[in-house]
């Protein structure tokens, strides 16, 4: 029987880009992002992924302060489930798909954080996001990416 260990990154970092709709930039407390342009894993499927958050300075106050990260499925290739962005208000909806958060620093500096092996669907998917950093995020220099990686034998 092989050995599995985890594969090195499979492929150089994927952009998280928003065509139209509530991206990153000026988000304020609370808001929700609107779902990001169309990712399809259905050639390479890849296992996970890491996902970095790239903040702007910010006066983020570090109490319960982070950025939540949501991946939203297409089970069927063309359709996406109901969800509700460009609001502060709780989605129901939206926490079905919630992978996790990154934590910021009570800092007032820009911030670098990862969110490691999210596991990641073998079709299409979108991300969003959830500012939780508990001040509006800065008007431009927000950004996320993620790095596929796997398991080799």
């Amino acid at each position: 029987m092989a050995d599995l260990t985890r594969s090195g990154y499979l492929a150089s970092a994927i952009s998280i880009a928003w065509t139209s709709g509530q991206a990153l930039d000026s988000a304020v407390d609370d808001e929700y992002t609107d779902l990001s342009d169309e990712i399809d894993n259905s050639t390479n499927k890849y296992l996970m992924a890491d996902i970095e958050v790239v903040l702007a300075s910010a006066a983020f106050t570090g109490t319960d302060s982070a950025i939540e990260i949501f991946l939203v499925p297409s089970v069927d290739g063309t359709n996406y489930p109901n969800w509700t962005g460009n609001g502060t208000t709780a989605e129901q909806e939206n926490l079905n798909y919630f992978v996790g958060m990154v934590i910021t620093s009570g800092a007032t500096e820009a911030q670098r954080m990862v969110l490691r092996s999210v596991e990641l669907p073998n079709g299409k998917y979108k991300l969003a996001f959830r500012n939780r950093g508990g001040v509006a995020l800065a008007a431009s220099g927000n950004s996320a990416s993620l790095r596929p990686h796997s398991v080799a034998a």
